[in-house]
């Protein structure tokens, strides 16, 4: 069985962002945990505080930081492994 094009696939790293968000201060920035706790010198508390992950990666077809789950619309997603996402790489 002779093969034309070898499949090769694609594995692209999930990073996660930690935020914190203020609640009662609408206007307040939205840090990241490590500006925070570099900024406040103290870890975030409830109920003022709101600690939000999101995971984005980088796309690696156009290079645009997307959520994992927009990859799901990609005609070359195969599935997410922990941390990771399988694609079929595009053909040159």
């Amino acid at each position: 069985m002779k093969l034309d094009k070898a499949v090769r696939i694609r594995y692209t790293p999930i990073r996660t962002i930690q935020l914190v968000i203020d609640l009662e201060d609408p206007l307040a920035p939205v840090l990241t945990l490590k500006e925070f706790e570099r900024i406040f010198n103290q870890k975030p508390t409830m109920p003022r505080y709101r600690i939000v992950s999101i995971e984005v990666l980088t796309c690696p077809e156009d290079g645009f930081v997307i959520l994992p789950s927009e990859c799901s619309e990609c005609p070359r997603f195969i599935k997410r492994i922990r941390n990771m996402i399988c694609c079929y790489e595009t053909t040159v």
